[in-house]
């Protein structure tokens, strides 16, 4: 028996269902139509969408498409909350591998775990797990903001699955004490090398050291202000550096000097002076403390770069910058600073990341104190 329909539209016979949603402001009724090849789609689609908006959901909710629905939280709700390095990051997860998934092709209402993990697993085919990791990052974010707008009633992803990650070796280790001397010495040897050891003796991290300008150097308190970081991004096809405040309270701060290394740090500036002389660029406070050899803001990759090549040519391992700033927690743990002072100085937005530290170092302590009574065997 042929299915029963009432409405007709290019060519095709469908059903329509119509229901009283609300009233316009001159008091008539807002109708809204749903369609089906046969009555009983129709009125299903009906009781479920009365059914969504009962539950709190916003009225066009049945509408939205995962592509514009994205597109437009990313720049109208994330762009302006997130710092450019942050969002540059973010538009990559977006741009390669997010936009071009089925899910985009979906409604939001009909995205479920199944949908994501079946993502997930297709970029696993490509990508690391924590290249996957990383998009899951983004898109939680999102169907987060999907569930306070009342676009779906659940999360999809509370029942997807990550991927783990394998257990890698610590590249950012701590530097031991013999390879922090052979560093320092590199320094005194050439003020070029200054850079790593300042890392290690104020903790600040790598973009933060870049974006330092002479007036955040007050020698005669001997103290440094953090209030900005630097970084090289493509902005609009240019590669630049690009200057902002640090994302968190805490990263903005002041960290005393060291005395033993403020002879170093007076050398570094009237190297600075000089090299300003040589090339008849005025030298100002607004200069950068550690810049590149024309006076411009060094990228972060070629001052790893360099850092390998130091490791090398002193015979250390190869540590990463980062490395540098692990360091510096360490040493204070060492030496028996307080665990939040530590995590003021590095500028942690959680004390629990400076404890971690504080953890580790405290059960190499441990250890080395058990060791002692093997003098009871010999």
């Amino acid at each position: 028996m042929p299915n029963k329909t009432n409405f007709e539209a290019n060519g095709k016979k469908y059903y329509r269902a119509t229901a009283t949603i609300g009233k316009n402001a001159d008091g008539s009724s807002i109708r809204k139509q749903f369609y089906g090849v046969s009555k009983k789609e129709a009125e299903e689609k009906k009781i479920e969408y009365l059914s969504g908006i009962k539950r709190g959901l916003a009225v066009n909710f049945d509408k939205a498409m995962f592509d514009y629905a994205f597109a437009s939280w990313f720049e109208n709700v994330l762009r302006p909350r997130v710092s450019l390095s942050t969002l540059t990051r973010y538009e990559i997860d977006y741009r390669m591998r997010i936009k071009s998934s089925e899910l985009s092709s979906m409604r939001l209402t009909d995205i479920r775990a199944a949908n994501v993990q079946a993502f997930y697993n297709k970029l696993l085919e490509t990508y690391t797990a924590n290249t996957v990791r990383n998009a899951h990052k983004l898109l939680s974010q999102f169907f987060i903001y999907c569930v306070k707008a009342d676009l779906i009633l659940r999360n999809p992803l509370l029942a997807v699955e990550l991927p783990q990650i394998k257990e890698q070796s610590e590249k950012n280790k701590a530097l031991p004490d013999c390879d922090i001397e052979l560093l320092l010495k590199a320094a005194q040897n050439d003020i070029d090398n200054f850079i790593y050891t300042f890392a290690i003796f104020t903790g600040l991290r790598e973009g933060e050291i870049l974006a330092l300008t002479h007036k955040d150097i007050d020698l005669k308190a001997g103290t440094i202000t953090v209030s900005k970081s630097v970084k090289y991004l493509n902005v609009e096809g240019i590669y630049q550096p690009i200057v902002s405040t640090p994302k968190t309270r805490s990263s903005i701060r002041t960290v005393p000097i060291l005395s033993t290394i403020q002879g170093l740090l007076e050398a570094n500036i009237r190297a600075c002076k000089a090299k300003h002389l040589s090339l008849g660029i005025p030298f100002t406070q607004d200069s950068i403390l550690f810049s590149s050899n024309v006076c411009t803001y060094r990228d972060a990759g070629n001052v790893d770069k360099q850092f390998r090549k130091l490791c090398n040519s002193i015979s250390i391992p190869r540590y990463t910058f980062h490395s540098l700033r692990h360091s510096f927690c360490t040493l204070l743990a060492k030496r028996g600073v307080p665990l939040k002072t530590a995590s003021e100085l590095a500028g942690h937005s959680n004390i629990a990341i400076t404890a971690k530290i504080y953890t580790h170092v405290d059960d190499v302590e441990k250890r080395k104190g058990i060791e002692r009574l093997a003098v009871y065997f010999d």
